[in-house]
Order: C-alpha cells, then sequence, then structure tokens
C-alpha cells in the first residue's frame, strides 16, 4: 500500500507520529477502562488494569517508508514475566497487525534493507533466542541463525544476504544442553569465583570471563564466521555501506576493566 500524499519522510515527523501512535496505543486501555467504569460507577483504577497496558517501544520505518514495525512489551502477573511482541502498522494510518504469537516472547524487529523480510528475536520452546524472519509476502517465520548461546543483538548487511550476530561466549551449561538437547537436565551452578576488577553489573549480575563478539552469517550457504576475537567486549557494530567492513566499539586498552 502507499503512504497518504500528505505523508513526510523527515525525522521529525516520524519522532512526532510515533510518539503520538504510542500514547494512543498506551491510553487506549484507560480510555476504555474509563468508559466501562462510569457506566458502572465505579472509577477505582485496579492493578490488574495496569497490566493490560502495554509498553511500544524500538519503531523501525520500512525501507519503503510504507510501515512501521515496533514491539509491544507486558507484563504477565500469573506468570511473573514480560512478553514482547512484534507489531507492523501503516505510515499513513490504520490499524496495527500483529506479526509474532503472544505465547512467544519476541523484539528487536529490524527490516532487510530490500524490504522483502522482517526479522526479529525471539526464544522459542525453551531455546535461546535467535534471529527469526518473515517474509512479507506470506508464510511462517523462519530460523535464521542456530547458535549455543541466545544473540544479543544483528544487524542485516546492506545487500540483505549476511547478518551481523553480536554473541557472547557460550557457557559450558549452554554446551552441554546444545549437545544433549531434550536429555538435558539444568543443574545447580557451580560457585562464582571472582577474579576481575569490574565483577559486576546492573540487569547482568556477576561477570566471568566470556567476552561478546561478533559474527557473520552468510544466509545462502548458512555458514557462521566469527569476526571479532580476543580478551574484549564488542558491541554496537555498524556496516559500511558498500558492506566490506563493519564498525564497531570495544575497549583494547591492556587492562579494560579499570577504565571506560
Amino acid at each position: 500500500m502507499k503512504p497518504a500524499a500528505s505523508f513526510s519522510s523527515s525525522p521529525a515527523y516520524y519522532t512526532v507520529f510515533f510518539l503520538a501512535f504510542s500514547f494512543s496505543l498506551l491510553l487506549l486501555p484507560l480510555g476504555t477502562f474509563a468508559q466501562d467504569q462510569a457506566a458502572s460507577g465505579n472509577a477505582r483504577l485496579e492493578i490488574d488494569h495496569l497490566f493490560e497496558m502495554g509498553a511500544v517501544s524500538d519503531p523501525q520505518v520500512s525501507p519503503a517508508g510504507e510501515w512501521i514495525a515496533f514491539t509491544v512489551t507486558r507484563e504477565d502477573l500469573d506468570a511473573d514475566e514480560s512478553r514482547s511482541r512484534v507489531w507492523m502498522i501503516p505510515a499513513s494510518g490504520g490499524e496495527p497487525v500483529a506479526m509474532t504469537s503472544e505465547e512467544e516472547s519476541s523484539s528487536k524487529p529490524r527490516w532487510s534493507p530490500d524490504g522483502r523480510f522482517l526479522a526479529f528475536l525471539s526464544g522459542r520452546d525453551d531455546k535461546p533466542a535467535q534471529v527469526w524472519s518473515l517474509y512479507l509476502g506470506g508464510g511462517e517465520a523462519r530460523q535464521l541463525s542456530d547458535t549455543a548461546q541466545p544473540v544479543r543483538s544483528f544487524e542485516w548487511s546492506p545487500d540483505s544476504s549476511r547478518l551481523l550476530l553480536e554473541l557472547q561466549d557460550p557457557s559450558p551449561q549452554e554446551l552441554e544442553a546444545r549437545e544433549l538437547g531434550d536429555q538435558y537436565e539444568e543443574k545447580t551452578p557451580p560457585p562464582w569465583v571472582i577474579d576481575r576488577q569490574q565483577f559486576k553489573t546492573d540487569y547482568v549480575g556477576y561477570l566471568d570471563r566470556r567476552r561478546t563478539h561478533f559474527y557473520v552469517l552468510d544466509l545462502a550457504t548458512e555458514t557462521l564466521r566469527q569476526l571479532t576475537h580476543g580478551d574484549y567486549d564488542d558491541s554496537d557494530a555498524a556496516w559500511a555501506p558498500d558492506g566490506s567492513q563493519v564498525a564497531f566499539v570495544s575497549n583494547r586498552t591492556d587492562n579494560p576493566d579499570a577504565n571506560y
């Protein structure tokens, strides 16, 4: 579908459009709640109503500017966990379309540069999060990556033929789980041995010696090649426009734990 003639492609328009769109999604449950409560004569806001609200994040405009993909995260009180779901909405306005199941948490939607696919991260069947792809012409999601450890982030190459994956070195438990499959039984983890100057961080916990590196996945051959190495953490990668190089952030000093 084509955007309306009044649609603007300026960054400011996208920012304003998405902010307004986000607030509309967040406030919709409250508006419905207010109407229902007014009709019943009860104006109390209960905790269950807050769990009906979703947090909108990570908007991604399609290469042709016709669609916006985004995630909606909701809290599940009974399961004591949050789940994210990938949605898509026409940039010219209209109803949002759910692209992933609400039963499996999915996040980080990314359009292929050629506009044919929408990839995202999802951990399914109790497996580590991997890259999945939806062909916009129709069909089921297809798993693209297959690693022992979860994929932290990914980026399409400019020609849509490769993926740049950010992976932390796998733990012994992750390698064993991959080898044994359904026969794997989770064991009590060994005690932490602290041997680093920076030994703990928010949202992660205790740190070990496993490092985060980048890998290139060739989609045609399904081969995975490690791109960065060493006792360093690498992050925030970006492809060069011609796809021949990758820029990334890394602290390559003698003692990375001692400085930023």
